[in-house]
């Protein structure tokens, strides 16, 4: 509204001021040497009547920007533990009767929430959208801080814990894969910056994406432009796997990681993730919407409005004819048994 009232009110003026202009020369009062003369000092004078309105605007923009930083500063500081306790090398972790509200909602977004994993271990939480499975992966990541119950690693609550030292210990692959534009190397050393070239490649075949390093000459100085745009989404994916992965994190979770790719790069990273999931050297936690890809999980809990409403390996929710089996239904349709067994 601002641009079209000042616009419209400096082209009135300059309108304005040429017909008066005009005028005067009809009139004999001006000649046309001086006509020129008033149009360079009209030009002079609305020059900077316009910048008035790009400095409000200007302005409204960075007000906006310090009320956003003001509120962000107001917030409270958490607190770090005074005597933190070094929980080691993360073995298990347990989630004891979490609950957690978002802010200003009206129900729990999660309820009475318990479960345990090990290491070699690999549970799935699975459930329609609005259930609270991203909110689980931001409670176990220290994002969230839970309002009832405790989060444990090492039978040891993030309460008493620092969780810088607990987040080295992890690996977070989400659905949203973001690279840089720059090397291959550089984007995998982004989670460990001295990773040497061949903790790289190892991790990179462990992904299942060291075929990278053949497409180009150039190997791990290969460029990948700016969010992986000369990669596919399945090679994308694969390479936040293995910069998950360059860590050698004794928990690694996936976030949805296949649910924006088509159903054959799925097929391509779900193998991947089974065969990590295999080595038995670390506790995997799979978020999925698509019951195909966590089909081979050592346990599978079903989240229905923050609650785990039915848990177990592949058939035994499936044998419920609950939720679980609904959403099989759905997904995979009516299925024979040996043809059930044969998709798994």
């Amino acid at each position: 509204m601002l641009s079209f009232l000042q616009g419209t009110t400096l082209s009135l003026l300059r309108l304005a001021i040429l017909f008066a202009l005009l005028w005067l020369i009809f009139r004999n009062v001006l000649s046309t040497g001086e006509l020129i003369a008033m149009q360079f000092i009209s030009v002079a004078i609305f020059a900077p009547l316009q910048e008035i309105g790009n400095i409000i605007l200007a302005w409204r923009e960075a007000e906006a920007s310090l009320l956003n930083f003001a509120a962000l500063m107001e917030k409270p500081i958490e607190r770090r533990p005074d005597d933190p306790v070094d929980i080691g090398a993360v073995t298990h972790v347990r989630f004891a009767g979490v609950r957690f509200r978002h802010k200003n909602a009206s129900d729990d977004a999660l309820q009475d929430v318990s479960f345990a994993a090990g290491l070699g271990e690999t549970i799935a939480f699975v459930g329609p959208s609005g259930s609270g499975k991203s909110t689980l992966v931001r409670l176990l990541v220290g994002l969230y801080s839970p309002a009832g119950g405790a989060v444990l690693y090492n039978d040891i609550s993030t309460r008493e814990l620092r969780f810088n030292l607990a987040r080295r210990q992890i690996g977070l692959v989400t659905q949203e894969t973001h690279l840089f534009a720059g090397t291959l190397r550089e984007n995998i050393r982004f989670a460990k910056p001295d990773a040497t070239d061949a903790e790289i490649t190892a991790a990179m075949e462990q992904a299942s994406c060291a075929y990278l390093l053949a497409k180009s000459g150039d190997g791990l100085d290969t460029l990948i432009g700016e969010m992986g745009m000369k990669l596919s989404g399945g090679e994308r994916q694969r390479l936040s796997i293995a910069r998950a992965l360059i860590r050698k994190p004794p928990l690694l979770i996936f976030d949805e990681a296949t649910s924006a790719l088509d159903s054959l790069t799925e097929e391509q990273i779900t193998n991947t993730v089974r065969t990590l999931s295999a080595h038995g050297q670390r506790i995997t936690i799979l978020i999925a919407h698509r019951l195909s890809t966590v089909m081979h999980a050592d346990t599978i809990s079903v989240l229905e409005k923050g609650r785990i409403v039915e848990s177990g390996r592949h058939d035994a929710p499936l044998e419920q004819k609950g939720l679980y089996y609904a959403m099989w239904r759905q997904q995979i349709g009516e299925r024979p048994p040996a043809a059930v067994a044969a998709f798994a």
